[in-house]
């Protein structure tokens, strides 16, 4: 790393905490208008930016999802000129924040919520047709047949040409091989692989796999290898299907190391959903509004095994697709879904995974699944009022939030009857049998509608099995058996503190001189020998019994101005309340009789307020809290050199999923229960 391309931020004392912001009322849905920027301030933002970065700033773009890396550190709305990091969001003189308003509005109290879903529709796994098993030949289909082989003793060599040449109604029999291609689909087609595990569709990441349509049935490919275009800050999927109804099925399929979606199914917007990404581009102003589609896309996807997917298995944007009886395995993310979609999910298996469910404005049922050993488990977050009950969950939990030490905050199922935390004890899952077992406590309950997990039967669509050798989601969290003995000793330390009770000194400087635009652009950049920022804050901190008391007084200053603040904190455990100081139109109470919206509290819009700055989002408090929370959420890399720091031989964990433009580094001591001797963070923008 050459060092005239190091930033060094510094913070000398630290503790984590968690504040609300604003509140809104509700909005009118977003139009294209609205939402629309040029391509040239697209193609200028972040020109700079590492590929990781890129992928957010594209996700915010087109999803108006204003999450990922604002936690993490950088503050910014992504439509900005490549930044090189903004420094306190709520100091002087400096582009306006819109995460601070992000989190705590109550935007989702609206007519939606008084639509009366039943808990438990009609389910269907069958009904499709044959099932595809592997041993089917062309001549077992009536109509139209066309083969596709690459070896030419077929009627073409791609399935692309066999697609043109179809007609509704016709069966597209594909032979063994890879396909790199990209497949537009016509209406009425059963585009069916040979073998699952050697017919392969490998479009790259230039565009997706099978772009899908009506009354295809789409079965027995392994369909892999897309992601995002970099060039063109585009996602691509394994099958993108686009205001499709319940007449595509999707089946019997291996969606496997897709770097982004394996599966995308959404609906277009009111007027048409711009092809343009700079027309698709949502504001983070607009973030928090409600977008305006012409209906749901709702496809059935049966019995598919999603294995090594970066994003999303299944994203859902405003669709309501079935998910059914599919092995979910080894992903970063499974099903994800946004924008009041409202899936069916049901009878699936999840394992291995990092978040099982990502629940974000939208309205699923979920139903009679297995959720085994996923390390994040269920996420519930804003503005979603999810439908869960009869499922089983063995170490996945569901949670709203993250701790201060890196734990999920629990969220508890709604309804939430016949929820079950206990073992399934399936057969095998590492070798690809997820089978519930014959010691089973659940063994009665396999293979029925009204138990959980995989079910089996004429006509339904098993998913192909395979092994789950490895896991995204444990390479992306670094779980080994250093960081898990590192994880258990912290627990352990903090397990013995019962009561804080302390004063201490922040300092922060930074030496970045950053110039602005009147609209917020960052113009230049350079380090001077000086600080051109800062802020001083001393407190006095008490802690008992999950009870958190604190007066401070503080100051920041930032281009000649200077903002003294002071006031008194105090945190229940479930909400922060703030006397006195800028910070007191951010204590409130927020009603939430759904129980769907996030706790009024977080780890890291100022912590206990001014417990640590705003710009470095992290913490490496006196009660050791946050850098766990790092370690917990973020995964961190145990590097094999040991460091010494003041004399004390410390080992190294490296934060590096925050992509190449940032690095956060702690230098842990064993000797005091893995507390941080030193924290340093970079970027590598100038």
């Amino acid at each position: 790393m050459p060092k005239k391309s190091i930033i060094p931020i510094l913070l000398i004392v630290i503790i984590s905490g968690c504040i609300g912001a604003g509140i809104k009322q509700g909005k009118p849905p977003v139009s294209e208008k609205e939402t629309a920027v040029s391509d040239e301030s697209l193609e200028k933002a972040w020109e700079k930016a590492d590929r990781c970065t890129k992928c957010h700033m594209a996700w915010s773009w087109e999803y108006g999802y204003y999450r990922g890396w604002d936690r993490h550190g950088f503050i910014s709305d992504y439509s900005k000129h490549s930044p090189f990091g903004y420094k306190d969001p709520y100091g002087p003189g400096i582009p306006i924040n819109t995460f601070h308003e992000y989190y705590y509005t109550d935007w989702w109290k609206g007519p939606w919520l008084d639509e009366h879903r039943s808990v438990v529709p009609e389910m269907h796994f069958d009904g499709y047709g044959p099932i595809n098993d592997g041993v089917s030949k062309p001549e077992d289909f009536t109509g139209k047949v066309i083969i596709v082989d690459q070896s030419g003793s077929g009627n073409t060599a791609t399935i692309q040409d066999a697609v043109n040449r179809a007609d509704k109604g016709t069966t597209i029999f594909v032979r063994p091989g890879v396909y790199k291609e990209s497949i537009r689909l016509k209406p009425g087609i059963r585009l069916w692989g040979a073998k699952v595990k050697t017919t392969i569709i490998d479009s790259g990441t230039k565009s997706s796999g099978i772009i899908a349509a009506n009354g295809c049935d789409i079965s027995g490919f392994t369909i892999t290898g897309t992601g995002m275009d970099y060039d063109k800050l585009i996602f691509t999927a394994g099958v993108h299907a686009v205001d499709c109804d319940s007449t595509l099925v999707i089946r019997g399929n291996i969606f496997y190391s897709n770097a982004v979606f394996g599966i995308l199914t959404e609906s277009s917007r009111t007027g048409g959903t711009p092809k343009n990404p700079a027309a698709r581009y949502i504001k983070p102003e607009n973030s928090m509004k409600l977008l305006s589609f012409k209906g749901y896309s709702n496809p059935r996807i049966i019995g598919n095994t999603f294995y090594m997917i970066g994003e999303r298995a299944i994203y859902c944007i405003h669709s309501s697709p079935e998910i059914a009886n599919n092995i979910f395995m080894g992903n970063v993310k499974t099903v994800g879904m946004t924008q009041l979609s409202k899936p069916f999910i049901h009878h699936n298996v999840f394992y291995r995974n990092n978040v099982s469910l990502n629940i974000n404005r939208s309205m699923p049922i979920v139903s009679n699944n297995i959720m085994l050993k996923n390390y994040w488990g269920q996420r519930v977050i804003e503005g979603s009022y999810p439908f869960i009950h009869d499922n089983i969950t063995w170490e996945s939990p569901w949670y709203k939030e993250f701790a201060e030490d890196g734990r999920p905050v629990p969220y508890k199922p709604f309804p939430g009857h016949g929820e079950l935390e206990k073992n399934p004890v399936l057969a095998k899952p590492d070798a690809g049998n997820f089978r519930i077992s014959q010691s089973s406590p659940f063994k009665h309950k396999a293979n029925s509608r009204t138990g959980y997990g995989l079910l089996k039967g004429y006509g339904i669509q098993l998913p192909p099995s395979l092994p789950c050798e490895k896991s995204w989601a444990e390479e992306f969290l670094h779980r080994n058996d250093t960081t898990e003995k590192i994880i258990s000793e912290i627990e352990r330390q903090n397990g013995l503190i019962k009561i804080l009770d302390l004063s201490y000194l922040i300092e922060y400087r930074s030496f970045m001189n950053v110039k602005y635009d009147s609209s917020g652009n960052q113009i230049s950049v350079k380090i001077d020998p000086e600080p051109v920022s800062g802020t001083t804050c001393q407190a006095r901190m008490v802690m008992s019994r999950g009870m958190r008391y604190k007066k401070y007084a503080s100051e920041l200053f930032n281009d000649g101005k200077t903002a003294p603040d002071s006031g008194v904190v105090v945190f229940d455990g479930e909400r922060v309340r703030v006397s006195g100081g800028r910070f007191k139109t951010d204590s409130r109470d927020i009603g939430d009789i759904h129980q769907v919206g996030e706790r009024p509290t977080r780890e890291n819009i100022g912590g206990l307020y001014m417990d640590y700055d705003q710009y470095l989002n992290g913490a490496i408090g006196p009660g050791g809290t946050f850098y766990f929370g790092y370690l917990r959420i973020l995964g961190g890399e145990v590097l094999p050199k040991k460091e010494m720091v003041d004399g004390h031989e410390c080992i190294v964990i490296q934060y590096p999923h925050l992509g190449t433009d940032q690095i956060y580094k702690f230098y842990l001591d064993p000797s005091i229960g893995y507390r941080p001797r030193k924290l340093e963070h970079y970027f590598e923008r100038c």
